[in-house]
């Protein structure tokens, strides 16, 4: 077995709260860490959040999707949940910048989720508690939300989260998210303004504020994790020449230049709810308050397409075996009968620049993935482009079997790194404040074309650890077409004396055909649906209609 990379690590985040005050809402996170097993960080490598560099274009010197539409209107937060407001505020301009028709989302609904469930799993925390970046980071490219705050209204309650969320529609699918830990400028105008906005986390004093030009800017040096006081906001424009004299004189940046915030605290804060915070701030993007990122990838949510997933958590830390050479990391799903053809593949890394390729891995009869890889079918190869959440179009192939098998295999390329994003238990202060749903069969690793297994078997191996995790790789299944006959309109796969029956129940008015049941009950092609259509699906039943006077093999090649 190759030895590990083995690094004890701990990375700090910040609770996200909604507090004008400097108490510190401060929760030290040990990724893997202490408690029931102190040497699990050896499980993910000490790898360093440093975000991505976006090739930028020809920029404004002001941009604002406030101006331009792309905002919805400002909110004041319940709880303290502004990494749900702020997440959400983001994906709504992200939308709006696409031209979608959208309402609000619901924060709540977000907030709720993200508390843990019935089975242990998830996040430990009550919804009027703080949280992490990395909950709505899960919730959303698990495709768990967003629904929209008509159908999940601010007051309600944990109790009927279920039974709302059950009747509720999702409306956005989210696919890709790029981390901007670097804090970058030029990045992060670029995500702004291809992507609408960006959620940004910072540390916010009150004493810093000045009210009087809605202008925020920390200048002290040196905060210990207990100190910083965390919050979310989502950046929606710049100006490179915002005054620095708009700013407090006691903490004044040396240069101008400033982020355009929506913040969540009402529009009777700052400008109607917006404010502007310095380029030079000290906190802002540190990675000590986890992610700050923007989505990339989102469509509108469509119930033809299903994500297929073993975790709906997210990548809570990176799961690295060797930091060089190459690592398959595998899932196994099981196969919905109704979504048998997968057209892309979902994962997290922040091995920017790694190469991958991603395959199609058969099992054997015990439903383990094969290891000859000369048996698998590449699906798609690249380089990884970001930091983040990844969907890559893969060539379309239908799953076999009751379950199948997708490995992503990534290849350290200049020092890249090849990580994967692994949904894996965290605790603070010795207490557990999330749990994975990792289970046996889930994930595998491939190393050197010779070496497999499960990861479950590796975590209790290397660590003595029954909690394990489960590696963040999904797959996205479209809904099987299904080719039917002309006739056939009621829909059951064989064409009967019950489909003349429809077709008259049409024609009076008692039934009504959506329109591929009117393709299929027009069978004389005549462009309308007659009693004459009816006469020759019960010739056809009755055997009345020879081969030469079939009219249906003609409709078909139309059709």
């Amino acid at each position: 077995m190759k030895v590990i990379s083995r690094f004890i690590s701990t990375i700090i985040v910040i609770v996200m709260v909604m507090s004008f005050s400097t108490t510190a809402f401060g929760a030290e996170v040990d990724l893997a860490g202490e408690g029931a097993n102190t040497a699990a960080s050896a499980v993910a490598y000490n790898h360093n959040i440093t975000g991505t560099i976006l090739e930028s274009e020809e920029l404004p010197s002001y941009y604002s999707s406030r101006d331009n539409g792309f905002t919805t209107s400002i909110r004041n937060q319940m709880y303290n949940a502004c990494w749900a407001y702020g997440a959400l505020a983001t994906l709504e301009s992200a939308a709006l910048k696409l031209g979608f028709d959208i309402e609000q989302f619901a924060p709540m609904h977000a907030n709720h989720w993200g508390t843990q469930r019935e089975d242990g799993t998830g996040w430990s925390r009550d919804y009027y508690s703080g949280g992490y970046s990395y909950i709505a980071l899960g919730y959303l490219s698990s495709w768990q939300g967003p629904i929209n705050e008509s159908d999940y209204p601010e007051l309600t309650s944990q109790q009927m989260y279920d039974e709302l969320t059950l009747s509720s529609a999702k409306q956005i699918a989210t696919n890709g998210i790029i981390y901007l830990d670097t804090g970058d400028i030029d990045t992060v105008k670029t995500a702004v303004y291809k992507y609408g906005a960006a959620l940004g986390n910072y540390h916010v004093n009150d004493f810093y504020h000045n009210y009087d030009t809605n202008a925020y800017f920390c200048n002290q040096e040196g905060l210990t994790t207990a100190q910083l006081n965390g919050h979310a906001i989502s950046i929606v424009g710049w100006d490179d020449n915002f005054s620095k004299d708009n700013f407090k004189e006691f903490a004044r940046p040396q240069n101008d230049g400033a982020w355009l915030c929506k913040n969540s605290w009402g529009d009777t804060f700052g400008d109607e709810g917006y404010y502007w915070i310095s380029y030079e701030d000290f906190y802002l993007f540190d990675t000590r308050f986890g992610h700050s990122y923007a989505f990339s990838d989102i469509s509108v949510f469509d119930t033809e397409n299903k994500l297929y997933q073993n975790e709906i958590d997210g990548a809570t830390y990176e799961f690295n075996y060797a930091n060089s050479g190459s690592v398959t990391y595998i899932n196994v799903f099981d196969k919905d009968s109704a979504f048998d053809t997968i057209e892309k593949v979902n994962f997290e890394t922040t091995s920017s620049g790694a190469l991958y390729n991603i395959y199609n891995i058969p099992l054997n009869e015990n439903m383990v993935p094969v290891r000859d890889k000369s048996s698998w079918q590449v699906l798609s190869s690249g380089v990884v482009s970001y930091q983040g959440y990844h969907s890559i179009d893969t060539e379309d192939f239908k799953i076999k079997g009751e379950k199948f098998a997708i490995g992503v295999e990534l290849t350290s390329n200049n020092g890249s790194g090849n990580s994967i994003g692994v949904s894996e238990w965290l605790t603070s202060g010795g207490r557990k404040i999330f749990t994975p749903q990792s289970t046996y069969g889930m994930s595998y690793i491939q190393y050197d074309d010779i070496y497999e297994l499960d990861v479950m078997d590796f975590y209790k191996q290397a660590l003595n650890d029954d909690i394990g995790g489960t590696f963040v790789i999904k797959a996205i299944g479209k809904e099987t077409e299904i080719v039917y006959e002309i006739g056939d309109v009621d829909l059951d796969s064989k064409v009967t004396v019950m489909d003349a029956t429809a077709i008259q129940q049409h024609i009076a008015q008692i039934r009504i055909f959506n329109e591929k049941q009117l393709s299929l009950a027009d069978t004389d092609g005549d462009q309308c649906v007659s009693i004459m259509d009816a006469t020759i699906i019960q010739q056809k039943v009755a055997g009345l209609l020879d081969n030469s006077d079939d009219e249906f093999e003609d409709l078909e090649e139309l059709i």
